[in-house]
C-alpha cells in the first residue's frame, strides 16, 4: 500500500460500520478486536470478523485488523480465530521494542494468516523509550497510541499539554527519520472543525504523514490535507 494518509478504527462487532468504514476514504481501516472492544465482545467481534473477512473484505488492501497484544492470552486466540484467512495488514498494539516486531512478522509467517503489512501502535513507556528502534525495523507504519500515553506519563488529556506534545513529536521525528509512515493522534470532538484543522496543521508541522480519523468527514479533510507518500 503505497499511500497511508488517514486512518479509521471500527469495533469489529459493528458489521454495519465496518462495511460503512470499507466504502468510506479512510486509507487504512482497521477492524478491532483489542481497545473498542470489551472483553465479553471479543468472541462476538472474532466471528464477525471471520464472516466479513471470508466474505470480500479482505479483497480490499486497505483493511487491517488491530488484533490484541502479540504475546497476550487474548492476542494468541485472535490468531487461531482468524487462522486460514488473508488478512491485508495487521496492527499490533503495545509494541515495545523490535523484538515485538519481530516476533509478530515470524509469527505472521510461520502461520496461515499471510498478512504482509504490519502497523504498530507506541502506547507504552517503553515503546516511546525505544521508537527509534522500533520503526527502523521491519514496519509500515507507526501510530500515536495517544489515550494509553497519557495514562502512562500522568499527563492530562489534550493535544497540546507539554507531555504528549513531547510524545507526538519524538514519534514523529523517528517516524521521519527512518522514512516510515507515521499516523498522528485523532481530533476526538468531531464537532470543533477550526479545532481539528489546526490540529492537521501542527501535525504537518511535526512530520506525520498521516492522521487518525474519527468519521469519514474527517478521512476525507485528512486526505485532502496530507501530500500522498
Amino acid at each position: 500500500m503505497s499511500i497511508l494518509r488517514s486512518y479509521t478504527l471500527v469495533p469489529a462487532f459493528d458489521a454495519v460500520r465496518s462495511r460503512s468504514a470499507l466504502a468510506g476514504s479512510a486509507d487504512l481501516v482497521v477492524l478491532d478486536l483489542e481497545g473498542t472492544v470489551e472483553d465479553a465482545l471479543k468472541p462476538r467481534a472474532r466471528i464477525m470478523l471471520r464472516t466479513g473477512l471470508s466474505a470480500d473484505w479482505a479483497d480490499d488492501e486497505r483493511c487491517a485488523v488491530r488484533v490484541n497484544a502479540w504475546g497476550s492470552e487474548a492476542g494468541q486466540v485472535d490468531r487461531m480465530a482468524l487462522s486460514g484467512l488473508y488478512l491485508p495488514a495487521v496492527v499490533v498494539p503495545k509494541v515495545e521494542t523490535p523484538g515485538d516486531v519481530a516476533t509478530a512478522r515470524a509469527d505472521l509467517t510461520d502461520s496461515d494468516l499471510g498478512a504482509s503489512a504490519l502497523h504498530v501502535i507506541i502506547e507504552t513507556l517503553i515503546g516511546l523509550e525505544n521508537v527509534s528502534a522500533i520503526v527502523e525495523s521491519d514496519v509500515d507504519s507507526v501510530v500515536v497510541g495517544a489515550f494509553d500515553l497519557e495514562k502512562n506519563i500522568g499527563a492530562e488529556p489534550g493535544l497540546f499539554i507539554p507531555g504528549i506534545m513531547d510524545v507526538r513529536c519524538r514519534i514523529a521525528t523517528a517516524a521521519l527519520a527512518a522514512g516510515t509512515a507515521s499516523f498522528d493522534m485523532p481530533w476526538a470532538d468531531t464537532a470543533d472543525s477550526d479545532g481539528f484543522e489546526a490540529h492537521l496543521t501542527h501535525s504537518l508541522a511535526l512530520g506525520f504523514t498521516g492522521c487518525c480519523a474519527m468519521n469519514e468527514a474527517q478521512a476525507q479533510r485528512i486526505n485532502a490535507v496530507y501530500p500522498p507518500c
